[in-house]
């Protein structure tokens, strides 16, 4: 039991948007970048990526990119099925088989697409860990609403990098 709590509280999520904006992307990476230094810095060295388009793969690559620096530094890819990536373009699928390739621990949720598997994949990541970086524009609809508003009433810690 101890032993589960101290992984929670080194653990962190990532939860946001789908569509950054094309001029916001290189503030966003770097904020990103800085947060996940502090919250390195504060004990928390495993990663949850939901490995979505957009936010998630941005956050993969930003902690893939700081390993070298942050020795302990781990990513957890949580697919929440098994293709997950089979719509995207050929270039964003490439993209996604190479950080699965690289992360630390591999974990699919389902073998197959279910209604609902995407909240189940974000209810895993906040299972797991003790506090979350976001993306998130503040609109109450979609996954980043309902995974920051679960971890909100979860009491946990939310880091939201997006600004106006």
């Amino acid at each position: 039991m101890i032993q589960k709590d101290f992984y929670k509280e080194a653990s962190i999520a990532f939860t946001g948007h789908r569509e950054i904006p094309s001029e916001q992307q290189n503030e966003v990476r770097e904020r990103l970048k800085q947060a996940v230094i502090l919250a390195y810095k504060q004990g928390k060295y495993r990663c949850f990526c939901g490995m979505a388009l957009g936010f998630d793969l941005m956050a993969a690559e930003v902690v893939l990119s700081l390993k070298g620096k942050l020795p302990s530094l781990q990513l957890i890819a949580v697919v929440p099925f098994k293709g997950q990536n089979c719509r995207w373009n050929v270039s964003e699928q490439n993209r996604y088989d190479l950080i699965l390739g690289k992360a630390d621990k591999v974990i699919v949720l389902s073998e197959n697409y279910f209604k609902g598997c995407l909240l189940k994949r974000n209810d895993y990541m906040l299972q797991h860990s003790g506090s979350v970086i976001a993306y998130f524009d503040g609109k109450p609809q979609g996954g980043t609403y309902y995974t920051c508003r679960k971890a909100w009433k979860r009491g946990l810690t939310i880091v939201n990098l997006f600004h106006t």
